[in-house]
């Protein structure tokens, strides 16, 4: 049995010349499919994932909640996620996915659990009809206030760098 803590193991997102290029490129790849989407060249599969919310209650010792975030994704869909502030659980429940990040591509079938890392952004694609679950710490119970708490609108409001052409460090 392989047991692992403490922060030596979980990745750290940086302002690397290949980090940031990903950064660039997966903004530029998701501004193209919604692009083709508004123009009805590639049909909007999001509705065909669909979501469930499940809150645990508020913990007084801790002050905070866990909130759990599964959703079924369709064989062959493409999803660009979100920048995730923290790092957070991940469960593929069923299925097998191919993910690419900053930190590079890997290969998720269920069942399986990981870590995902602060400062995330992902492309995921349905090798086959996939639960995924996402589970994060929340003081609040309110979808609008949780995804504010838990999601970045940009790379820049986590200092992180989403152009190649900002100044990055070596």
């Amino acid at each position: 049995m392989k047991v692992t803590y403490g922060p030596e193991f979980f990745a750290i997102a940086k302002n690397t010349p290949s980090k940031v290029k990903f950064r660039q490129n997966i903004l530029t790849v998701q501004e193209g499919m919604q692009k083709m989407i508004a123009d009805g060249d590639m049909p909007d599969r999001l509705p065909d994932c669909t979501l469930t919310h499940t809150f645990s209650p508020m913990h007084e010792e801790y002050g905070c909640r866990t909130y759990a975030r599964q959703m079924f994704i369709p064989q062959g869909t493409l999803i660009i996620g979100k920048i995730h502030r923290h790092q957070h659980l991940n469960f593929i429940m069923q299925g097998k996915v191919s993910v690419s990040t900053e930190f590079g591509k890997k290969y998720f079938e269920a069942p399986c659990t990981f870590v995902s890392e602060e400062g995330l952004k992902r492309a995921v694609y349905a090798e086959e009809d996939t639960i995924w679950v996402t589970v994060h710490m929340t003081k609040h119970s309110e979808l609008d206030a949780i995804e504010s708490e838990l999601i970045s609108p940009t790379y820049d409001e986590m200092g992180l760098l989403g152009d190649i052409t900002e100044k990055v460090a070596a």
